[in-house]
């Protein structure tokens, strides 16, 4: 009865921990911004040439020609989600929703009084998610009958705003250089709700249950400089993004977990335990790594090509919430309930192609990888998106006078075979409580409508 129970505890965490795919909390290049930007996939380090150089390439903000109030928009997103253990005593689940998507907005506040320096104010949506998921199992197994209710909730928001500067130095050619520096906010939180039972032949009951929840907010620094040259139909640049510097931030963690009539050891009695732990105004720490970027643009007479590389450092695994120890209510056991993060070093790339019709019509296609930065090899429970996706964007603009419309379709996908921890409790040194892993096949697709206004 145990082993059944224990595959379903195990499940119940696959698809807890799965769900939060589409956070991608682990993904850097998610989001794009801009109009011209987003249809080339972001891959425009070394040739953005609108409002969206506050973002990509601050020092590329200097040389645009016409730096116009900007409002870029991906108007809605549908998000699949489908996850397949390969073991177990259920079937996979599949989520799906269809939802407005993040937008980007930036303003030029650029002035006589700076010359030929740019100054601009952005305000971005870095990271967005919101989901509750609820799965329920009513079945027979090894002459057991076996119930249980699996409830998620999730959400995370961070966002950047602040102000760039950025100059350009005229000669033969033309170079700029710029910095954005950006206030991040972020909240986060995570509920995890389980309720399973299970009735033997004597109509013995067993129960296994228990609720895990984890929020904070925190508020951070970083700043984001970057390099344009502009060589005739050549273009170039380079990034570098800072690690972020925490200002404040606050959180709480909370755990319940409880067993009764359940034999673990086998010997025919019931081994039970409860282990309850709540605690708020725990100092919240969350961490970013540097990013080195890389952008080459080369432009024929009707073609124009667009090339980006990312790097992105490691970060050691830390804890986002670091709890007190707390002993059990049975045994006696002495445990930590922290919120522990880790990611490893990332390199992303993406190939955007534009191809103008005529003046007025102008069609985009790009490729872009996104490689999941959370270290498989450390055990942490911040995120658990580690696997990889690759997005697809195709579209076209059109120009009205001072008014041009942007719009198109981006696809990205990801499907992996993984193994999912059960973990209960956060990831300890002094004790591993009912830790098993679990394998199961993870498949996302997200398709985003996009549309663009600049004026």
């Amino acid at each position: 009865m145990i082993k059944q129970l224990i595959i379903l505890f195990s499940l119940v965490f696959i698809i807890i921990l799965s769900v939060s795919v589409t956070a991608q909390d682990a993904h850097y290049w998610t989001q794009t911004y801009g109009t011209r930007s987003t249809l080339l996939g972001g891959a425009v380090i070394g040739s953005v040439d609108d409002l969206g150089a506050t973002f990509y390439n601050p020092g590329k903000l200097s040389l645009s020609d016409d730096l116009s109030f900007l409002f870029s928009a991906r108007v809605f997103e549908f998000i699949n989600l489908s996850t397949k253990p390969t073991g177990g005593l259920t079937e996979g689940t599949s989520k799906s929703q269809f939802r407005p998507s993040p937008s980007f907005i930036v303003v030029n506040l650029s002035s006589d009084w700076l010359g030929k320096s740019n100054l601009a104010f952005s305000f971005l949506t870095r990271q967005t998610f919101d989901t509750r998921l609820k799965n329920r199992y009513v079945g027979v197994s090894s002459s057991s009958d076996l119930s249980n209710e699996i409830l998620y909730e999730g959400s995370t928001d961070e966002y950047w705003g602040g102000i760039s500067w950025s100059h350009p130095f005229s000669g033969k050619n033309e170079l700029g250089i710029g910095i954005s520096n950006y206030f991040a906010f972020r909240s986060y939180r995570s509920r995890n709700s389980i309720n399973v039972q299970s009735l033997d032949t004597l109509s013995r009951v067993s129960v296994l249950s228990g609720t895990r929840e984890f929020d904070y907010y925190n508020l951070r620094i970083l700043w984001k400089a970057g390099i344009g040259f502009t060589f005739e139909s050549i273009r170039f640049g380079l990034t570098i993004t800072t690690p972020s510097i925490n200002i404040f931030g606050s959180g709480e963690a909370d755990i319940n977990l409880h067993s009764s009539g359940i034999d673990i050891d086998g010997d025919n009695i019931p081994d039970e335990f409860l282990l309850s732990d709540y605690q708020t105004d725990l100092s919240s720490d969350y961490s970013s790594s540097i990013a080195l970027g890389i952008g080459i643009y080369y432009g024929f007479s009707k073609v124009k090509v667009h090339f980006s590389s990312e790097y992105y450092g490691k970060i050691d695994k830390y804890n986002v919430l670091t709890t007190n120890q707390f002993v059990s209510q049975t045994g006696n056991v002495l445990l930590t309930n922290h919120l522990a993060h880790a990611l490893k070093p990332v390199f992303n790339l993406g190939l955007g192609l534009e191809y103008l019709i005529d003046e007025k019509f102008t069609t985009y296609g790009a490729f872009v990888t996104d490689f999941s930065a959370l270290d498989r090899d450390v055990r942490s429970n911040h995120s658990v998106s580690n696997w990889n996706f690759y997005h697809i964007t195709g579209g076209a603009s059109i120009k009205f006078k001072k008014l041009e419309v942007t719009f198109g379709l981006s696809l990205a996908f990801a499907s992996d075979n993984i193994s999912i921890p059960m973990i209960p409790l956060t990831p300890s040194e002094e004790i591993d409580f009912i830790y098993q892993g679990q394998n199961a096949e993870i498949s996302s697709l997200r398709i985003k409508l996009i549309l663009g206004l600049t004026f």
